[in-house]
């Protein structure tokens, strides 16, 4: 355990100075500002929306947020995943890492927690952000803790099967342009994808639309389908990365 803690260590210190931190930091910034801006606009029209739709403000706000989250998330999360693993084949340290006594899977485990993490910073904070802004507009009603929870849970679960498929095509593919240009097509086509949930239930990329807690969505296609992503990609990689050759 504490071997693989200090994998760990040294994958948080390698990003220590990377651009990372303030893209992972202001995203969800930028999201929650963007709709709190577009609140502040269409204050009077969205109070109104939400009375017909028999909504609470709380509920308005995660509504009116999720499809600009649904496609920030993903996409900041393929940019996470493919920097990661791009610092190793561009310094040429692979070699190094996999010259000391651990095993590669581990290595491997220790960059998908990485990438997890840093995405469920963003997730946590991108609640944060929803609770301080229906604050500053004095919603009137208490605070829906159990739906911004069970909002925030659909995230982790959903989004795990995001982080596995672009973890494994970021440690198995050189070219981190090639697995980040995979990743930006299959955010871009999810709203496409998510129309079918026969066809979404396979594609990690559109599991995050599904997290919206709403009777309309069908959150079980984030909750199995991107658990079960989650789970194969990891395995895949493992194997893959196993028998992946280092020059």
């Amino acid at each position: 355990m504490q071997e693989f803690y200090r994998l760990i260590k040294g994958e948080l210190l390698k990003q220590k100075r990377s651009f990372l931190w303030p893209v992972v930091i202001f995203t969800p910034l930028v999201g929650t500002l963007l709709t709190f801006a577009n609140f502040c606009l269409r204050y009077d029209y969205l109070r109104g929306l939400a009375a017909k739709q028999n909504l609470s403000s709380w509920q308005l706000l995660l509504t009116q947020h999720h499809f600009l989250w649904a496609f920030f998330l993903p996409l900041v999360a393929t940019i996470v995943a493919s920097h990661v693993h791009y610092l190793e084949y561009k310094s040429s340290g692979w070699k190094q890492i996999l010259a000391l006594p651990v095993s590669r899977i581990k290595v491997y485990v220790a960059k998908w927690v990485l990438v997890f993490l840093l995405n469920l910073f963003m997730i946590i904070e991108n609640s944060i952000c929803l609770f301080l802004v229906g604050k500053v507009l004095g919603f009137p009603e208490i605070f829906d803790l159990s739906l911004f929870l069970t909002y925030t849970g659909y995230q982790i679960v959903a989004v795990s099967g995001l982080i596995g498929s672009q973890c494994f095509l970021s440690a198995n593919l050189s070219n981190a342009s090639v697995a980040m240009t995979i990743g930006f097509v299959g955010v871009a086509s999810s709203l496409f994808f998510a129309q079918s949930e026969q066809l979404a239930k396979f594609i990690p990329y559109a599991h995050m639309i599904f997290t919206l807690p709403d009777p309309t969505i069908n959150n079980a296609i984030a909750l199995n389908y991107g658990f079960s992503c989650g789970l194969i990609f990891l395995g895949l990689g493992m194997i893959f990365f196993q028998r992946k050759e280092i020059s």
